[in-house]
């Protein structure tokens, strides 16, 4: 996908932002066509989309809560898939579902 075309050609152009080139708002940009090598500008806007969805446990609804996938198991971790409320887990919740303990690394001191 392009990022805009040439308003000479045509032809399809893509903006290097390596060096933050283009990026600034309210700026006519510089930039020169690869097919016609024409120069022309551009002026670049940026727009912000929001998604909302329910969060229930976040009113008074307890969370609805995942083990992660995590490697390696044993910092498996509980998380709400509506907040990302994160938890750890219980020894007995461990036992449940077959996650190891952490090992202790260094040995006591």
């Amino acid at each position: 996908m392009s990022d805009m075309q040439c308003p000479y050609c045509g032809a399809d152009q893509e903006v290097c932002h390596d060096d933050g080139h283009g990026y600034e708002e309210n700026v006519r940009h510089e930039h020169q066509c690869t097919e016609c090598e024409k120069t022309f500008v551009f002026e670049t806007s940026v727009s912000f989309y929001y998604e909302p969805s329910k969060a229930d446990c976040l009113n008074g609804s307890p969370h609805a809560l995942e083990l992660t996938k995590t490697w390696p198991k044993e910092y498996t971790r509980w998380r709400c898939k509506h907040c990302d409320y994160e938890r750890e887990m219980t020894d007995a919740e461990r036992a449940a579902h077959g996650i190891p303990q952490r090992t202790q690394k260094g040995g006591a001191a």
